[in-house]
This record gives structure tokens, sequence and C-alpha cells, in this order.
């Protein structure tokens, strides 16, 4: 018994295995922007949100004390201490609120809706406008802008209503003229002022198309950090935007009065020519066909149109105040990398983000690291470039990531900015011969299989006589092997087979289709001639620049669309070679020199597109020497003026990216000078560097 008691007691003992720590560890991945990048950049645009509402707010105020001391007969008529306590008025402040919820708030949230960080891809006005109405945004700013004017309308009529005591009936807007006779008459101020809020709403939704308002203007990220900053209201702003609403309020009062005035005098007496619709608008609008002209309504009611035009500038005011603080915050550059703890790690998990709007801080933001010269951004450089933790690394990343940014604006730089052609289909892969077969196949059977059912007599003799029975297929048999034996020259003359009249009958129909269509081309070119000979020279010559400078292709707009995200890739493009300049002495493991013959070839390449491009402008569009610009036309000299300045800026617009690039591979040459000769080239970007070099 005791032999076997140390055998039971080690049975009882757990049995474990050794554990060891040299088993495979994947290493992680970079995370994405969406986890590290992107809700920091939300959290601060969100705050200057606020801020854009905090302006827009304070221009309400201001525009609505104005509009409520007019309505009270002006401050002289009110006196000063009234005038002076009249806008921090509890009804003046609910009136400001209501304002700025029915005027800025709408367009502030619908620009930050649609807000895109390219712009429309047009090189003409008319491309732009059928783009536009091809988009959803389009029809919500439209509904928007109809929205807010009446909005401001019903707020005009309320503040009326409140102060102005001494207003005549009519000048208060009420849907009906009070009238014992005619109690249904409309009231033609408020039709006129509608009128006018519409235009304006109209008006303001086209120069939002044609200005491409919803795309944000990224020139002010170029600018560093530390250099400028962007001073969203300053006085200037405030001054280019009044003066902007007010000129522009011109122009829609003018085109508001020929529209009502064509409206009055064409079209409301061509509707009451209707029948039907005669009696249904005579209640309500048979008083606007009497009465003098439209043009001596100016002088009787000029209080109305002073009313109506002080409204659209409002209007426009409000509208254009709320979207200048919104494109001037809108840009701002923002730094959120320093405040994590990695910051490397942060903006290279930012420039993947998926958002071209957030991936623009976050080149802005790593053009500043790379630049910066304190001790500790070159222990962060270091940390970046020595980086094993992440697979792939945060150096491969960054370079890859920007890489392909360069190299897909390249290619759409190659094309112009047209779309690519459609890749070639694939030959079908040739079939393989079929192996013989052991034996010989087994005939298939051309035949019915099945026996017939059998038919009664009668049936059988209707059968016969049909159209498609046995007899007529024996007697059309019959028929073309005779008509086979007849010389060509007899058989224009036999009759046609089923085939050929189909054929004849298809033949009659296209040619009569044709002449149709050539009566119908010959009818419009008749009336086109008639109506142009009516027409007088010069509204003719007017008509013809109209359309012109409608349809005609702008050379800086063909420049913008072949580089649509040119400040993007001027930003990766410094971000790159400071990164590359600062591996000399910061990247001790080399890591970035094995990327340096591919980060050189891809800005070189990209160098000398452009350049082909700008060669191109100033072959085209040069001037020519003063003595000959005389010889031409002066219109055509104008025309040619007008070219070379557009074609200046489009040279502008290639300098963004080409400029980045010159000054960042000079950089590098100046860094790394004779080390360059270890890398190999290929011999155009050997030949493109070796000018570089002998610059520095």
């Amino acid at each position: 018994m005791s032999n076997h008691t140390p055998l039971r007691a080690s049975s009882l003992t757990p049995i474990t295995a050794i554990r060891s720590t040299l088993h495979s560890r994947s290493a992680p991945s970079i995370p994405p922007a969406s986890q590290t990048y992107e809700p920091l950049v939300k959290t601060v645009l969100r705050h200057r949100l606020y801020k854009i509402f905090l302006h827009s707010a304070l221009s309400c105020w201001v525009l609505t004390a104005i509009w409520m001391t007019w309505s009270a007969s002006g401050m002289f008529g009110m006196g000063l201490k009234a005038s002076l306590l009249l806008p921090i008025r509890p009804s003046t402040l609910a009136f400001a609120v209501a304002t700025f919820a029915a005027g800025a708030l709408p367009v502030v949230v619908l620009r930050k809706t649609h807000l895109v960080a390219a712009p429309t891809p047009a090189t003409s006005p008319s491309k732009i406008l059928s783009g536009a109405l091809q988009k959803r945004s389009t029809a919500h700013a439209l509904f928007t802008y109809l929205a807010s004017s009446l909005s401001l309308l019903v707020l005009h009529i309320l503040i009326t209503g409140a102060y102005d005591v001494n207003a005549p009936p009519n000048a208060r807007l009420t849907i009906f003229v009070k009238s014992r006779k005619h109690p249904y008459y409309l009231n033609g101020h408020l039709i006129y002022v509608l009128l006018s809020q519409f235009v304006v709403a109209v008006a303001c939704l086209l120069r939002c198309v044609l200005l491409d308002r919803f795309a944000v203007r990224w020139a002010n990220t170029l600018v560093a950090q530390g250099d400028a900053k962007l001073k969203s209201f300053g006085l200037a702003r405030v001054v280019t935007v009044g003066l902007t609403a007010l000129v522009y309020t011109l122009f829609i009062t003018v085109a508001q009065l020929s529209v009502f005035a064509l409206a009055r005098s064409v079209v409301l007496p061509l509707l009451f020519q209707v029948p039907v619709l005669n009696r249904f608008l005579r209640p309500f609008m048979a008083h606007f066909l009497r009465g003098p002209w439209t043009v001596s309504l100016l002088t009787r009611h000029w209080s109305l149109v002073s009313r109506a035009f002080y409204l659209a500038l409002t209007t426009v005011g409000i509208w254009e105040f709320a979207e200048s603080a919104f494109d001037g915050v809108v840009a701002e550059p923002i730094a959120v990398a320093p405040q994590t703890a990695d910051q490397g790690l942060t903006l290279v998990s930012g420039i993947t983000s998926a958002d071209g709007y957030l991936k623009q801080f976050a080149y802005a933001e790593l053009r500043e690291f790379s630049a910066d010269d304190s001790s500790a951004a070159s222990a962060r450089r270091t940390a970046l470039f020595t980086d094993q933790k992440y697979n792939p690394s945060m150096w491969s990343t960054l370079a890859r990531e920007a890489l392909l940014v360069l190299g897909r604006d390249y290619q759409i730089l190659i094309s112009r900015g047209k779309p690519a052609p459609p890749a070639a289909a694939a030959p079908a892969p040739a079939s393989k011969p079929s192996a013989p077969l052991p034996a010989s196949a087994t005939p298939l059977i051309r035949t019915k299989v099945y026996k017939p059912a059998q038919t009664s007599p009668l049936h059988a003799a209707l059968d016969t006589f049909a159209s498609d029975g046995p007899l007529a297929a024996a007697v059309s048999e019959t028929a073309e092997a005779g008509a086979s034996h007849i010389p060509e020259l007899f058989r224009s003359v036999m009759p046609n087979t089923p085939q050929a009249t189909a054929e004849a009958a298809v033949q009659s129909v296209k040619k009569a289709e044709e002449n149709v269509a050539a009566l119908v081309n010959q009818t419009k070119s008749k009336w086109r001639a008639s109506i142009s000979a009516c027409v007088p020279g010069v509204v003719k010559q007017t008509a013809g620049q109209v359309k012109g400078w409608w349809t005609r292709e702008r050379v800086h707009r063909v420049a913008e669309t072949s580089l649509p995200n040119r400040h993007i890739d001027a930003l990766a493009a410094e971000a790159l070679c400071r990164l590359t300049c600062a591996s000399l002495t910061e990247d001790s493991y080399g890591v970035v020199q094995r990327d340096i013959p591919k980060i050189i070839e891809a800005l070189l390449s990209f160098l000398t597109a452009l350049e082909e491009y700008q060669a191109e402008l100033t072959v085209a569009y040069t001037l020519p020497p003063p003595e000959k610009l005389k010889e031409v036309s002066a219109r055509e000299a104008a025309e040619r003026e007008m070219l070379a300045m557009e074609a200046a800026w489009a040279g502008d617009v290639l300098g963004v990216v080409s400029d980045a690039i010159k000054d960042g591979v000079v950089q590098i040459v100046r860094t790394f000078g004779d080390k360059l000769s270890a890398f190999k080239f290929p011999p155009r970007i050997a030949h493109k560097l070796q000018g570089f070099v002998d610059y520095n």
C-alpha cells in the first residue's frame, strides 16, 4: 500500500503546458480616419457653425432695426430717444430672431447640407446651368430661397401693420382691396411685392449656381497658419457684402419691373381672351386692365416700388451676409493633431479619409507638421519614420496615399478634365476543339415523334384551302420556281412577293418621314429668316453676343476642370518634399530613402505635364505685337485681349501645383546635393532633375 501512495498523489496533480511568448502576433493596421481624425474635426466645425450663426444673427438684428425704424416714420419721426431704444426693445429682438429663423438659418443649413470639396466640372455658363439642373441641390435651393423670401415678406407685413400706423389700406398688403362693390378684387400692391420676392429668389438661385457656391474656396488653406489668418467678419468684408447686395438688388429690381410690365401689358390681356379663364379671372383681376400704362405707374406708386426695393435689399443682404460668413469660416485651417497623443498617427489616419472636405484639412495640417522646426516636431517625425507598430507602417501609408492623390489628378490633367475612355472589352477566350467522340453519333430525328391526332374530313378540307395550307404553299412554290426561269429584264413586271412588298412599304415610310423632316426644317428656316428680317440689326448683334458669352468655353475654366483638386495636390506635394528633406537627419533607418526615386519621378512627371499645358496656352493665346493688333477690328482685338486674360488666369490655376512642386524639388536638391547620384531615375526624369541641380 505504501508503494502505491505516491502514484495516487501524483495522479491528482494538474498537468499544464509550458507557456511561451514566441507565438506570432500580427501587427495592427492604422485606425481609420472615422475613429481618430474626423470626430475631432467635426467638433471644431460644429463650434464654427455657431460662429456663423452669431454673425448672421447680428446682421439680421441690424437690418431688422433699420427696417422697423423706417416703418415707424424714421428717426426724425420717432425722436432720438425712441430711435435709440428701438433696437433693444423686446419686440425688436423677437422680430430679429424671427428674421434670422426665416432668412439666414435656411441658407446656412442649405450650404452645410450640400457642401462639396471640389468645384463643378464645367467650362461655360450654359454647361454650369445644365449641370446644376441635374442635381438635387438645385431643387432644394430653389425651394429654400422661395420659402425664405416669402417668410420675410410675411414678417414685413407684420412689422408694417404693427409700426406703420399712417399707412393706407393698400400699403398694408392685404389680400383683397377693401371695396363694397368689388369685394374680391386682389390687392395689386401684394401681387407686385410677391412677384418681386419671387424674382429675388430666382435671381439669387441663378447667382448661386453660376458662382458654384456649394464648392469650398480653398485658396486660404495654402497660406501658413502662422503667416496670416482669415478674418471672416472684418470691416472690409461687411463693406464688400453690402455693396454687392446693393448692386445686385438694383439689377433684380430692373428685371422685376420688366417682368411686371410684360405681365400686365401682354400676358394678362391674353389670359382674358381665353373664354373659360376669362370668367374665372374677372371677379379677381378685372381692375388690372383699367388705368394708365405701366410706365406711368412708377410715378404714381413710387412708395410701393421703394418698399419692394428695400424688402428685396433686406432679403439679399441677409442671404449674402450669411453665405459670406459661411464661406469665410468653412475654409479656415484646423489644427486638431496637437490634442492627441500621437500627432503623426492622427494625421496619417486623417489623409486616408473618404471625405474630400476633411482630407483637405488633414493635408494642410500635415504640411504644417512637416515644416515645424522645433525639437519636439523633429522627435515626432522621427517616430513616424521609424514606426514598426502598424502594418503597413505610417510612412508607407502616408507615401502611398499622397502618391495616389497625385497620380489620379495627373491622369485628369493628361485628359484635360475629360472622363477616361471605357476600358476595352477583354477578348473572348478561344474555344478548344472538342475531342472526337469514341463512336458515331446517333442522327437526330427531324420528324415528329408523336403521332398526329386524327382530324375530321371537313376540318382537313378547310385546312387545305386556308391561306397557310398545303394548297397555298404549293402554289407559292410553283410561282417562285417559275419566276426563277424568267430573265431579270422581265422580272420587274412580275407581281412582288410578300417580302418585297414589306420592304417597299418600309422604304416608302422612311422616305415619307425624311420628306416631313425636310419640310419641317424648311419651315423653321423660313420662320427664322422672316423673324430675323423683322428684328433690328442692333438687337440681332446683341443677341449674338449674349449667346456667345453664354455658350463660350472659358480658358481658365478648362484649366480648373483639368485640375479640380489643385489645392490638395499642392499640399500633398509640399508635405512629401518637406518630409523627404527632414528624413536626411531624422530617418535613422533609411525608410524614406527607398521611396525617394518614386516620389521625385511622380512630382517631375506632374510638373512636365503642367509645363506642357502652360506652353500650349502661351502659344495659343499670346497677344500679337501692338502694331499687328491695330490691323484687326476693335471687336476682334477685344476678344483676343479677353482670351489672353483668361489664359493668364489659367496660368495662375496651373501655378498652384507647379509652384509647390518646383519649391519642393528645389528643397530636395539643396538638401541631398550629390547624394542624389546614388539613386537611379528614368532618362527623362534624370534629365529634368539635372536642370534643377544645375540651377542650384
